[in-house]
């Protein structure tokens, strides 16, 4: 078998005859994909999407591309993400004996704003032959650039180019054709990804569909059909805090079957959004009943049943009520919600507060400032608030500014829940 690949290399004279490229399991297709199911960072091709994978990560993966004796394939990736930025580097390896191919990237990506992430990257290509009837050797370096953009939570619009230089040097096309991807991912249900795919290859157009769901926080599935290359897969992840364990299963009707694994391991927990049924028909039933949710008074599953409400929000919403008490709108601004999330949620919940009024000072009383700056600040010490922070607090409480008041407060661990509420009603006295 080994020998016919080889002898078609040569009588077709492009190197990358194959058209295969090693991907984890969860990537489900052996080619770039502009939109992904971001969940985990073995699913993704686009360098756009790293500055989500918000921790340090390593993961390994290997096949048996259509199970051909001596044909192998194995994968490296490092990277890491924080607010706003995102790296990664990998290492693919593919062939045999005879024909080998060696690939390096290193990918960076920026988010500007929220809403758009854009990434570069780039790639040194390494191919080694070596056969009775040729020898060959070739180095090349290319890049690639996307973009990313999520003008609501629920859908994610990406597009990828690959190898620029080959975008205008045509003779390296046989070897790196300058391939793009666009499409989209939908996000109907939390913990559900639908991802659709446009992808111009060295073959020709290729759409691809694919869903992954999170049936459990630790098990996810994933499903996917490439039309035009006639390619089923499947991928089933296992996830328990710093280790994710990947199989995949790729099917093509005159190939044959390629078997991969992957192992993933990270510096955090990876956590990941898990479809909640009680949630889901508890949210039918709401919406049968044109019931709105009690935001202060809701169970936690009530609460992640609430439409386009992320779990982030969900966990900070339960730990404010334990902690600080009631709800008010400009309680939502202080966990970290937009005035535009809050509209939008607005519609599913009831229950919120109102906000108090501003203290007002009147500053045409210096003394009278002082006097209750001064018995701000002896309240604040008493409750335990380090003298240096009291006095900069006491100020923000007669000026009236009570969210940064609030924020300040939120960040002191050394204060129980009580007396944290009992420094937020100093800032609502009025002086």
């Amino acid at each position: 078998m080994i020998a016919i690949v080889a002898i078609i290399c040569l009588a077709s004279r492009a190197p990358a005859a194959f058209d295969y490229r090693e991907s984890p399991p969860a990537a489900l297709f052996p080619f770039f994909q502009a939109a992904s199911d971001s969940s985990m960072p073995d699913s993704i091709s686009n360098p756009a999407y790293l500055p989500r994978i918000r921790y340090l990560y390593l993961h390994f993966s290997g096949s048996m591309p259509y199970t051909l004796d001596g044909l192998y394939s194995s994968a490296l990736r490092i990277g890491y993400g924080t607010r706003g930025f995102g790296f990664q580097a990998t290492w693919n390896r593919f062939g045999f004996d005879q024909y080998l191919e060696n690939t390096v990237d290193v990918n960076l990506a920026y988010m500007p704003v929220r809403y758009v992430s854009i990434g570069a990257g780039a790639v040194y290509y390494n191919l080694l032959m070596e056969t009775k009837e040729a020898s060959i050797t070739t180095h090349l370096v290319d890049g690639r650039i996307s973009i990313l953009a999520a003008p609501f939570e629920w859908i994610e619009l990406a597009f990828q180019q690959e190898n620029i230089v080959s975008l205008f040097a045509r003779k390296r096309r046989d070897i790196l054709y300058p391939e793009w991807s666009a499409g989209a991912a939908l996000r109907p249900l939390k913990g559900l990804v639908l991802v659709y795919n446009l992808n111009r290859t060295s073959s020709g157009y290729v759409n691809c569909v694919s869903a992954s769901a999170n049936i459990l926080k630790y098990f996810s599935i994933k499903i996917g059909y490439a039309r035009e290359a006639t390619t089923y897969s499947a991928a089933l992840s296992l996830v328990y805090k710093y280790v994710s364990v990947s199989y995949g299963l790729k099917y093509h009707p005159h190939l044959g079957l390629t078997h991969s694994a992957g192992v993933t391991l990270s510096m955090e927990d990876m956590n990941i959004d898990s479809l909640t049924y009680g949630s889901i028909l508890s949210r039918i039933d709401e919406i049968q009943n044109k019931q709105k949710t009690d935001i202060n008074v809701c169970s936690m599953e009530q609460l992640a049943s609430i439409a386009g409400l992320e779990q982030l929000y969900t966990d900070r919403i339960m730990k404010y009520r334990k902690d600080i008490g009631p709800l008010s709108r400009n309680s939502l601004i202080q966990i970290g919600m937009s005035e535009r999330q809050i509209d939008r949620l607005m519609p599913y919940i009831t229950g919120l507060m109102p906000d108090e009024p501003v203290a007002k000072i009147d500053y045409r009383s210096r003394e009278r400032y002082e006097q209750a700056q001064k018995e701000i600040f002896k309240k604040l010490v008493g409750l335990g608030v380090p003298a240096a922070s009291a006095l900069d607090l006491a100020d923000l409480a007669v000026k009236g500014q009570r969210r940064a008041f609030a924020d300040r407060i939120s960040s002191y661990h050394s204060l129980d829940a009580q007396k944290k509420k009992k420094a937020l009603e100093l800032c609502a006295e009025p002086q």
